[in-house]
């Protein structure tokens, strides 16, 4: 191991800036007098930077906002939920909820709640019983149509992980009452 080296001419030593006049980079060491390039790292103003002209950015008006309260749900499709109960992976003789679709693989993790939406509404047949955060009009009306019923629960932040993980919590918890604007 103390013979290995790299092969002779393989590897080639930087030049050394900064070192008088006679080693070709002394003095300003091959950056030139002044300016962008002679002072940063990399000679590439910033992503936006125009010049000194005022960016696209800061010439545009601000629009819009982001709401705070906005509860970004995880969405289930009729077909997807159709696909996986024609495999097996549900069980459909009894209630189907939130904690079900993340144990069965449907879901594979869930936030804020589940949203069930009205897509291949037209080739849903399975008669379940089914309990999430929210569900469409035209879904509640194709499960309803196949036979089954669809519950709406609001489940807090915390009560929703306990719901889902209840080996995590020894003693259950109170469920939490939902906003007034629910």
């Amino acid at each position: 191991l103390s013979t290995i080296a790299p092969l002779p001419g393989s590897k080639k030593q930087g030049r050394r800036v900064g070192r008088g006049i006679g080693s070709s980079k002394g003095k300003t060491c091959g950056r030139g007098h002044k300016g962008t390039g002679a002072r940063r790292k990399t000679t590439n103003p910033r992503q936006g930077f125009e010049g000194g002209q005022s960016s696209l950015s800061r010439r545009i008006p601000k629009f819009g906002f982001s709401n705070i309260n906005h509860l970004d749900h995880e969405t289930l499709s009729l077909a997807k939920l159709q696909w996986h109960v024609d495999r097996g992976d549900i069980d459909i003789s009894k209630q189907i909820t939130m904690r079900d679709l993340v144990t069965s693989g449907i879901m594979t993790r869930v936030r804020v709640g589940v949203k069930l939406l009205a897509t291949g509404k037209e080739w849903f047949q399975a008669p379940i019983n089914i309990e999430v955060a929210r569900a469409s009009k035209g879904a509640k009306e194709a499960i309803e149509k196949a036979g089954g019923s669809v519950k709406e629960a609001y489940y807090g932040k915390l009560s929703l992980r306990e719901h889902i993980t209840p080996s995590n919590y020894p003693l259950p918890l109170k469920r939490s009452a939902p906003p007034p604007r629910l």
